[in-house]
């Protein structure tokens, strides 16, 4: 018997403050590698740039830290200040269904 795929959860802040605790932008279910595949995230500031893209999303090594990763205005490996940023979720599910998850997320640094 196949389970049904647990729907995807994005937590929409974070205080990436090295606490151990809700350091990194969460996405809950994405580990599910019989339901989700190719997971993107693309984070961008309040102006639309981009500060993070990242393929394989994994909620282990590959996460958003709060750290810029983009190519434009902003250093690269600078801490981003808290604030509100915006993400876009792109994956496919098993059957290679293409979906998209959009919103905002809350860097705090406390």
């Amino acid at each position: 018997k196949v389970l049904p795929c647990k729907t995807i959860i994005v937590h929409n802040a974070f205080s990436a403050n090295e606490d151990g605790r809700n350091d990194h932008f969460q996405i809950e279910n994405i580990e599910d590698n019989d339901c989700y595949k190719n997971i993107r995230v693309e984070v961008f500031n309040r102006w639309g740039v981009l500060v993070f893209e990242r393929d394989h999303y994994n909620n282990d090594d590959i996460v958003f830290r709060g750290i810029s990763e983009g190519r434009v205005t902003v250093e690269k490996s600078q801490e981003l200040p808290a604030g509100t940023y915006f993400y876009i979720l792109k994956y496919r599910d098993s059957n290679s269904n293409a979906f998209e998850k959009s919103g905002y997320l809350y860097l705090n640094r406390k």
